[in-house]
């Protein structure tokens, strides 16, 4: 009885340290500087956006250097890769989108894999996908647009910024349910695929709503309707899928915020308090939300959720599409 009694007392001691250096880890946290990974090219991203915004309010709120880090590259994949061989001590943090999930679908050997190696933070926000067409197109909605699909001889097209990027997945989503001929013209990033939808090269372009505002406020190209359950406040005047005919169409950026799986999970308590704790307060709100920009703050468990759903999401879709990337 008295060796029972004195190994229940050790585990107590035990447990209670456990508790308090968990404590202690995040009350200390961060203890010197933080990388933010943005797996995506610098500039003119909405998702660069969020991160810069984020870094700066995080390093006036700790005290401690919070430097976003762009490592472009493999579909996203060097960048969060780099993140999956970083300490697990919540010093490394990865600023992820939708090809966070698509990627497990699209790519058989990725260097980590999604579901074991990252621990969900909180899901930042959402901005809708706008579906956006050369000035000279003639069509003004996207019931005219998929009109001319299929009375015109040769098919329309459609510029996405890459095989397997969330607006080529919107475009393959949009050929799906309504059985439009579309083509699809991968370009090599942002920058030449509007470049070549304000040429008339191409069409048709699903982008992020932020990225596009500038373009559609100087009328080099036109908006034909907006992928969100509502119309969005910077673009009142554009008709949502549902009501250009298209029921049941989503299509939108996500932008996230995760760990290394390992990572003390009363650091990603504090990591969270401190993000959506910004992501409220009157002036990141008013920001991102000019700019297109849906502030969500979720929680772990609901960001978690939300990646569930979004890879069965996509592996239906690259199904459809045919598209891999070996």
């Amino acid at each position: 009885m008295e060796y029972v009694t004195k190994v229940r007392r050790q585990l107590l001691l035990a447990a209670t340290a456990i508790v308090f250096a968990s404590g202690a880890s995040a009350q200390s946290y961060p203890s010197r500087g933080v990388k933010i990974i943005a797996p995506f090219p610098a500039g003119g991203q909405g998702i660069d956006l969020v991160a810069r915004a984020l870094a700066n309010e995080l390093q006036t709120a700790t005290g401690q250097a919070f430097t976003v880090e762009n490592r472009p590259g493999g579909g996203t994949v060097i960048g969060t890769a780099a993140v999956a061989s970083a300490p697990a001590d919540g010093h490394t943090l990865l600023i992820m989108a939708n090809s966070f999930t698509v990627n497990p679908s699209l790519q058989s050997r990725l260097p980590y894999e999604s579901r074991r190696d990252f621990v969900p933070v909180t899901l930042l926000t959402i901005t809708p996908h706008v579906l956006i067409a050369r000035p000279q197109l003639a069509a003004n909605t996207l019931a005219e647009a998929l009109q001319v699909a299929t009375t015109r001889k040769d098919r329309l097209n459609y510029a996405s910024i890459g095989n397997g990027t969330s607006p080529h997945l919107a475009g393959e989503s949009l050929k799906k349910i309504s059985k439009a001929d579309l083509t699809h013209i991968p370009y090599k990033g942002q920058a030449p695929a509007l470049q070549a939808l304000m040429a008339g090269e191409v069409d048709l372009m699903f982008a992020n709503l932020p990225d596009v505002l500038p373009f559609l406020e100087s009328k080099k190209i036109k908006a034909l309707a907006i992928s969100a359950p509502s119309r969005d406040p910077s673009l009142p005047q554009v008709p949502t899928m549902e009501e250009s005919g298209v029921p049941g169409f989503e299509s939108n950026s996500w932008y996230g915020l995760m760990v290394r799986a390992g990572t003390d999970e009363a650091i990603v308590r504090r990591l969270h308090e401190l993000t959506t704790g910004i992501l409220h307060s009157p002036k990141i709100s008013q920001q991102f939300s000019s700019r297109g920009l849906r502030i969500i703050a979720s929680t772990p468990a609901e960001f978690g959720q939300w990646l569930d759903k979004e890879y069965t999401k996509y592996e239906e879709i690259v199904k459809f599409s045919g598209a891999k990337i070996d």
